[in-house]
């Protein structure tokens, strides 16, 4: 064999590797369950850990008695993908939801740093799409998630998120219902309340020279 011949085939298998990226860095782009598993994977150091056992209880006692799965994992980097697509196929690759009913949620966090921004998606299976439509679920992250982590609030947002979801699912109000009440309220009620309390603290706390720093 010339030298020439032997070297396409290597030339074709770089550049097959080069289109397709290397097994390796794609598994490292979506993480494995934590061990031992849990409903909450905090990757990013989002939540102290007495939080995360808090919503951990929650999420596997609804998963006692519903079989529906919420995760809600945090993540440093999602790699360039489109957020929704990132919890998407981590939904798939851990199995998350029931099998043979596809009765997964994935809560997905990239917090926001220096040099980036942050990132928060609700990703839901066919299963649940009745109760919480891709429509709805973009709904709680603006009213329920986005407006508590602009105040540093990284529990209650996701807390909150848990318990209208919850809510949905179990049928203690419908959808409809859920975006009439938000309507109603001026998005919840919440960001009216966390835009008073700004306006006070800076009312008020302007003379110590206290400043709030947004986390989204």
């Amino acid at each position: 064999m010339n030298k020439i011949t032997g070297i396409l085939p290597k030339l074709a298998l770089s550049l097959l590797l080069l289109l397709n990226g290397t097994p390796g860095l794609r598994a490292q782009e979506f993480p494995d369950p934590m061990d031992p598993p849990r409903m909450v994977n905090d990757y990013a150091g989002f939540l102290d850990q007495g939080e995360a056992g808090l919503l951990e209880k929650k999420l596997q006692d609804f998963y006692y008695r519903s079989s529906t799965q919420i995760y809600i994992v945090t993540v440093a980097d999602i790699f360039g993908y489109d957020p929704g697509d990132y919890a998407a196929r981590l939904g798939e690759k851990w199995g998350v939801g029931t099998k043979g009913k596809d009765n997964g949620i994935v809560i997905l966090v990239k917090p926001k740093t220096e040099e980036s921004r942050g990132e928060v998606f609700i990703s839901t299976g066919y299963g649940l799409e009745g109760a919480v439509p891709d429509a709805l679920a973009n709904r709680i992250v603006d009213n329920e998630i986005l407006p508590r982590f602009r105040v540093n609030d990284n529990f209650g947002g996701l807390n909150q998120a848990a318990d209208v979801i919850i809510s949905l699912t179990e049928g203690e109000y419908t959808a409809d219902e859920y975006i009439k009440r938000t309507e109603s309220s001026g998005g919840g009620g919440i960001a009216g309340i966390i835009i008073l309390i700004i306006l006070l603290a800076i009312i008020f706390g302007g003379r110590s020279g206290t400043k709030r720093h947004n986390h989204l």
